[in-house]
């Protein structure tokens, strides 16, 4: 082998480390970035479902107090309060 092989093949090494090592930690970083993204739709899915929860709580509440603001009306028109 001639030294212009030798440093040709030197070079093309080189080349392929550098095209390959930004690629290699752009794919780390990108599987990251799933696995989080993954991860903050558990955590809305959980809101969500206690959102929803509270909200018909709070429906409940108001049909409540609607009922007995009904009442009290009703008893105040018949002069018992």
């Amino acid at each position: 082998m001639t030294w212009e092989i030798v440093l040709g093949l030197v070079a093309l090494v080189g080349f392929g480390i550098s095209v390959s090592t930004p690629i290699i930690k752009l794919n780390t970083s990108i599987t990251k970035l799933n696995c989080s993204i993954d991860a903050l739709n558990k955590n809305m899915e959980v809101s969500t479902k206690r959102l929803d929860a509270h909200g018909e709580q709070i429906d409940d509440l108001e049909h409540r107090v609607t009922v007995l603001e009904g009442f009290h009306d009703e008893k105040r028109m018949e002069g018992h309060l």
